[in-house]
């Protein structure tokens, strides 16, 4: 399952550096409060964190439903990817489709809320800032990453009280957009206009023992260049 949970988490994607001194909380990370920490000066962020309880048993089928699926769409390939164009901004994305299925955030569960078949989910997504102009799945020209700086790696880890607990929440790598996709060739762009991630967690992956504690999911996001996000998400199980 643990193994299964890591594919996934590579297919859904579509040097050193230094970190600021002080974590900061994002005005646009959504609906609940995250810390970010700048790593060098990348020109992409993530954005509309969001913080739930769901199953996590049907991996793929939770994946597909979390975006609304005309906008984005299931690649073999790829996992979750994009589909019919819109336009910017995408700081709501999942906000939308999350109120559809009620899906409520929240940083503190219950221990049946991080038992099997459920779990605790964190999603975000990623846009430019600014980023670089060229085509994308959205448009023929506007704001995007460019491919220059993917693969992006993402790699996750959960804590609890303080202490390593899964180093295994998540690590894979976000491709370029440059038609080297057989079940989905037409994903040949310049970069990309914004892409998901998401990681599920509950108590099974852990080392055992008791489940009530304080949890946190840290996550680095890097490009080609170095640059990118630390991030640390913080919830509760009581």
């Amino acid at each position: 399952m643990r193994i299964l949970r890591i594919v996934l988490l590579s297919l859904l994607a579509i040097g050193v550096s230094i970190a600021l001194a002080a974590p900061a909380v994002a005005a646009d990370c959504g609906q609940v409060p995250v810390q970010i920490r700048q790593i060098g000066h990348p020109i992409w962020k993530p954005v509309d964190f969001h913080v739930f309880t769901q199953s996590d048993a049907d991996f793929v089928g939770q994946l597909k439903n979390l975006l609304y699926p005309l906008r984005h769409q299931w690649c073999d390939d790829i996992g979750v990817g994009p589909g019919s164009p819109h336009q910017p901004p995408y700081i709501h994305e999942f906000e939308g489709n999350l109120d559809i299925l009620n899906l409520t955030d929240s940083l503190v569960f219950k221990v049946g809320d991080f038992s099997p078949p459920n779990g605790v989910w964190a999603v975000w997504m990623t846009v430019p800032n600014p980023g670089t102009t060229g085509s994308s799945p959205d448009f023929s020209s506007g704001p995007i990453i460019p491919n220059s700086l993917f693969p992006i790696h993402i790699a996750g880890e959960t804590f609890r009280n303080n202490q390593l607990w899964d180093q295994y929440l998540g690590t894979f790598d976000v491709p370029p957009l440059e038609g080297q996709f057989p079940s989905c060739p037409w994903l040949n762009f310049d970069g990309q206009s914004h892409f998901p991630v998401m990681y599920a967690e509950d108590a099974s992956y852990g080392p055992g023992g008791s489940i009530p504690g304080h949890y946190e999911f840290r996550v680095t996001m890097t490009d080609t260049t170095g640059n990118g996000w630390s991030i640390t998400v913080k919830f509760t199980v009581r």
